[in-house]
């Protein structure tokens, strides 16, 4: 069996892959150390934060700066380092506060051209038509008054309405001419009718003619009931 031993050649090779962490009370060697922005030293997971090892470069005041927004008009007050964030909101609300004084801050960036828009622009979009700039939801020309547009849908709508009147009055005298010819038709059909009167259906009938079997049968049947006067003895 062999035992490994570490020599210290090895632990120098080591040493060099990781860095030691410089926080006194942890003096731990990590392999993949964190650089402090304001210090530029080495600290391993747990103590690479300002706060966990109590960076002597950090000050909160410059680093962690939040503006807080003012209880009247909710616009972000800008406090200056080193200034005591009381008296820079009492300033702001007594002098700049818009509910306080009544007027109204105005914004120094651009704004959407769209009327009842008044966004204001961070990118502006230029529009290619009419010039002006537009936030990203009217920026298309259908999307806001855009003055091309209108210009040339004026242009274009008078020889299509000229046209639209023409085709509208084409197809009312066809429709008028067809209308004609049906009641032309209508009257040609019945005036042959109305000219002669219907024929009275008429049944012809032979005269009877009286059975010759009967006359003969009558004289016989006289024949018998009237008696001869002569006799064959008389004869």
């Amino acid at each position: 069996m062999s035992h490994s031993s570490t020599t210290p050649e090895r632990d120098a090779q080591l040493l060099g892959i990781g860095k030691q962490c410089s926080d006194p009370t942890c003096m731990l060697i990590d392999f993949l150390p964190f650089k402090c922005q304001h210090c530029d030293q080495s600290f391993c997971g747990n103590h690479f934060t300002p706060e966990s090892h109590k960076c002597e470069k950090y000050d909160a005041t410059k680093h962690n700066r939040v503006a807080p927004s003012c209880p009247l008009c909710n616009e972000p007050v800008a406090i200056p380092p080193g200034q005591d964030p009381n008296v820079r909101m009492d300033t702001h609300i007594t002098s700049e506060c818009s509910v306080m004084t009544g007027k109204t801050k105005k914004s120094s960036g651009p704004k959407c051209a769209k009327p009842k828009c008044g966004k204001v622009l961070f990118a502006p979009i230029r529009c290619d038509k009419c010039k002006q700039q537009f936030c990203p939801q009217h920026r298309f020309p259908t999307s806001h008054p855009c003055s091309a547009v209108v210009n040339s849908s004026k242009g274009s709508s008078g020889p299509a309405q000229a046209l639209s009147n023409l085709s509208t009055q084409t197809s009312a005298a066809s429709a008028a001419a067809m209308a004609a010819i049906k009641r032309a038709a209508a009257t040609t059909n019945t005036a042959p009718s109305t000219a002669r009167p219907p024929r009275a259906a008429t049944t012809t009938q032979n005269p009877p003619q009286p059975p010759l079997m009967t006359k003969a049968s009558s004289s016989s049947s006289s024949r018998s009931s009237h008696s001869n006067p002569f006799s064959q003895q008389d004869r």
